[in-house]
C-alpha cells in the first residue's frame, strides 16, 4: 500500500486552475521530487496534502485513509515552507524543540534531539538566538530542523534550500539523501532547480501549469524527455533543439534545417518520421555535451557553421553556433577558444538525438519496427 497516493486531483482559485487531473503515488522510502518553474502548481500541491488547502476535486490518502476532509493536525505530516514560519518570540533551541514538547519527550530527551539535529544542520551557535537575530539561510535551516526532528508519517518539503547560497545547497543536497536514505523516511520535495531533482528524487514529476508533463525515474528524465519544455528545463546549458524539415528527393529523405544546412540524419529514421508526423517539419534534439567541435569519427558532421560567442561555465566554455536560423551550445574544454565569427565543423553522436513534434513539442519514438 502506498505511503500517499493522490487520485485525478484538481485545485481552483476561482476561475484559475492551479493543478489539474494530478495522480501519483509514494511508496515507503521512496523521495519524490516535484519539479517545475514558478507558478507550476507544486505549492498547491503540497498544501492539499497537509490539509492547509482543501482540494477542488478528486481524492488523497495516507496509508490507505481518504484524508480530504481530515484537519491538518490529524494527518501527522511534517511541512517545510520556502518562507520560515518560525515561532519569532522563541529561541532557535525552542523552536526546534517545539514538536518534541507536544509530544510529551522528557527535557534530557529534547537537549538530546535537538543538539543532535543542530549539530546536523550546523546550527548549533545559534541555539541561543531569536530568528530576528540570524540570516535568511540560518532561519531556513532552523525551519529545515523543525520538520525533520518531528516524527511525521510524511514529509513535505517546498524548496526548502531555495534561500541557502550555492556552496550549502550543494551540501544539503548531499545530507538530504544521506537522511532520506538512513531513515527510509517518506518526502515529498519540490524545486525549480533540475539539479535537486536528479540528485536527490527516487522519481521525479515534471509540472508545469498544474499538468504533469513526465513522471520518471531521474535518468529517464534526462536522457528522455518527454517533450521539449521538459528538455529546456533539465541540463545547464539545457538541451539543443533543432527546427526544420524533411525533404525528399528522389526516394532520399534528409533533414534540413531552418537556414540552409543539411543536419544529417539516419534516412531509416528519417523515413520512420515522415509517416508519423502530420507535416514534413521536425525538430531534433540533442544535448550540448553531445556536440564535438571538429571532425570525430564514427560521427556525423556538418561543415562551415559559425561561432557566435563562448562563454565560461567553471571549468568548461560554453560555445555558442549559428546553425543556419538555430543557436546551438557545444560543451568545450576551458582552454579550447574559438572566435566570435570563426568558421568551424561541428560532429555529433546520431543515436543520442531525440526527436519532438513541432505542434505540440512531444517526443516521438521512433525506435523499434511497432514503432515504425
Amino acid at each position: 500500500m502506498p505511503i500517499l497516493e493522490l487520485r485525478n486531483v484538481y485545485k481552483s482559485y476561482g476561475r484559475v486552475e492551479a493543478v489539474k487531473d494530478l495522480s501519483f503515488s509514494l511508496e515507503g522510502g521512496e523521495l519524490l521530487v516535484i519539479l517545475g518553474p514558478s507558478g507550476a502548481g507544486k505549492t498547491s500541491t503540497l498544501k492539499m496534502i497537509s490539509g492547509l488547502e482543501p482540494v477542488t476535486r478528486g481524492e488523497i490518502f495516507i496509508n490507505g485513509k481518504l484524508i480530504n476532509n481530515l484537519e491538518p493536525k490529524d494527518r501527522n505530516v511534517a511541512m517545510v515552507f520556502e518562507e520560515y514560519a518560525l515561532y519569532p518570540h522563541l529561541s532557535v533551541f525552542e523552536n526546534l524543540a517545539s514538536p518534541l514538547r507536544v509530544k510529551g519527550l522528557s527535557e534530557q530527551e529534547i537537549k538530546e534531539e535537538v543538539y543532535k539535529m543542530a549539530e546536523m544542520l550546523q546550527i548549533k551557535e545559534l541555539l541561543d538566538r531569536k530568528p530576528a537575530h540570524i540570516s535568511g539561510g540560518q532561519k531556513q535551516r532552523v525551519s529545515l530542523g523543525r520538520a525533520l526532528i518531528k516524527n511525521a508519517v510524511l514529509y513535505l518539503m517546498d524548496e526548502p534550500i531555495a534561500h541557502l547560497d550555492a556552496k550549502l545547497r550543494h551540501q544539503m543536497r548531499a545530507e538530504f539523501k544521506r537522511i532520506q536514505h538512513d531513515t527510509g523516511i517518506p518526502m515529498v520535495y519540490t524545486t525549480h532547480d533540475f539539479r535537486e531533482a536528479l540528485s536527490l528524487g527516487t522519481r521525479v514529476i515534471v509540472l508545469n501549469k498544474g499538468v504533469v508533463l513526465q513522471y520518471a525515474e531521474p535518468e529517464e528524465i534526462f536522457e528522455r524527455p518527454s517533450n521539449t519544455l521538459v528538455a529546456s528545463l533539465v541540463g545547464e546549458p539545457p538541451m539543443n533543439i533543432v527546427k526544420g524539415e524533411i525533404k525528399v528527393t528522389n526516394g532520399k529523405a534528409e533533414f534540413y534545417v531552418n537556414g540552409g544546412f543539411t543536419f544529417p540524419v539516419e534516412s531509416k529514421l528519417l523515413d520512420r518520421l515522415v509517416k508519423r508526423l502530420p507535416s514534413s517539419e521536425l525538430m531534433v534534439g540533442v544535448r550540448p555535451f553531445d556536440i564535438w567541435i571538429g571532425k570525430k569519427e564514427g560521427m556525423f558532421s556538418i561543415d562551415g557553421v559559425e561561432v557566435y560567442v563562448t562563454e565560461l561555465l567553471g571549468n568548461v566554455n560554453i560555445v555558442s553556433i549559428h546553425l543556419g536560423e538555430n543557436l546551438i551550445k557545444v560543451k568545450v574544454g576551458k582552454d579550447v577558444k574559438f572566435d566570435i565569427g570563426e568558421k568551424v565543423t561541428i560532429s555529433y553522436n546520431p543515436e543520442k538525438l531525440l526527436f519532438f513534434n513541432p505542434l505540440d513539442g512531444n517526443r516521438i519514438d521512433v525506435e523499434g519496427d511497432d514503432n515504425g
